[in-house]
């Protein structure tokens, strides 16, 4: 297997298991009782501080773009989390 489909391979397993990941998490929101607003809250912040990290790798990275796809990848996952917890709160009405 040369190098790059290697790094495909690995990118694309990554992103199967942060989405598996997402789906079992926000499958547990949904049947949650608890206060969502310091999960929201939570939830933003990440995802605002991955967004940030992505922001800058895309102004001072180098030739390649590892860290450039892997923070946009978490930007995604954290990104959804976000979505779905805000979606979660409101349909509570909390």
């Amino acid at each position: 297997m040369s190098g790059n489909s290697g790094y495909i391979l690995v990118i694309l397993i990554g992103v199967i298991v942060l989405a598996g990941l997402t789906i079992m998490n926000l499958r547990k929101i949904s049947k949650s009782t608890a206060d969502l607003t310091i999960l929201k809250k939570r939830t933003l912040l990440w995802t605002e501080i991955s967004l940030a990290l992505f922001v800058v790798q895309l102004f001072f990275r180098d030739r390649q773009g590892g860290f450039l796809l892997f923070f946009g990848i978490l930007t995604a996952f954290t990104g959804a989390h976000y979505l779905g917890v805000l979606y979660y709160s409101r349909k509570k009405g909390k």
